[in-house]
């Protein structure tokens, strides 16, 4: 296999492990085996390595003495980071979303009912992946490919928050409405609205997260 084959196979791997991550399929703290994801994806070992290394540049994966890889139990300081990027991002998304078509809003539409429709069949794994989805449309307000693609990273880490919270249900049910309402506001053409909203959500998620955070430490 030639090099360019080579870095392009690993690339779509690190892709397919990130969207597991972003999806709930894999968990804090799980093991990533190096000889299970060759066979799983029929790659040899430094295609793996390379994936993971990617991983790893982006905050989703540790390596652990005797142990290897492993996905990332994230700390307050990683919580802190995380939303500073979110409050640069999505706030600026929102300013510049006057430049957004028709058919953007009505994919964030449609990924609000989605979110909407597993809410009321009690599938709230679904519901935060919906959620997240929401934010990362909001980032794509932006229409920049290269913030698009650094968001998936975000979101694959807000996905590791998620799955430590005691109660996906408790964690998510909050939040649709608002989401919802700033969507609400955000086709009114009301902006500064909006980022009023979006702000003060932010605020008050990366304070909730802080508290799953710690709490999830104590157990």
């Amino acid at each position: 296999m030639e090099a360019s084959d080579e870095t392009s196979l690993s690339d779509m791997i690190a892709i397919k492990l990130r969207n597991a991550i972003i999806l709930g399929e894999i968990a804090p703290g799980t093991a990533l085996v190096e000889s299970g994801l060759c066979k799983q994806y029929q790659a040899s070992r430094n295609t793996i390595r390379e994936a993971l290394r990617q991983l790893r540049y982006e905050g989703l994966i540790h390596y652990i003495l005797n142990k290897g890889a492993q996905v990332r139990v994230l700390t307050l300081s990683d919580i802190r980071d995380i939303y500073k990027v979110r409050h640069t991002l999505e706030l600026s998304a929102i300013q510049h979303s006057s430049l957004a078509s028709d058919r953007h809003f009505e994919s964030i539409d449609r990924i609000l009912t989605e979110g909407e429709e597993a809410a009321i069949e009690n599938r709230w794994n679904a519901v935060g992946t919906s959620s997240l989805f929401f934010h990362h449309a909001i980032v794509g307000l932006l229409e920049s490919e290269r913030l698009s693609t650094y968001f998936s990273t975000i979101l694959a880490q807000l996905r590791l928050i998620f799955a430590m919270s005691s109660s996906e249900k408790r964690f998510q049910g909050g939040w649709l409405e608002r989401d919802r309402r700033i969507y609400a506001l955000l086709a009114a053409g009301q902006r500064a609205e909006a980022a009023e909203q979006m702000q003060l959500y932010l605020y008050e998620s990366e304070s909730y997260v802080s508290d799953i955070v710690l709490a999830y430490k104590t157990r």
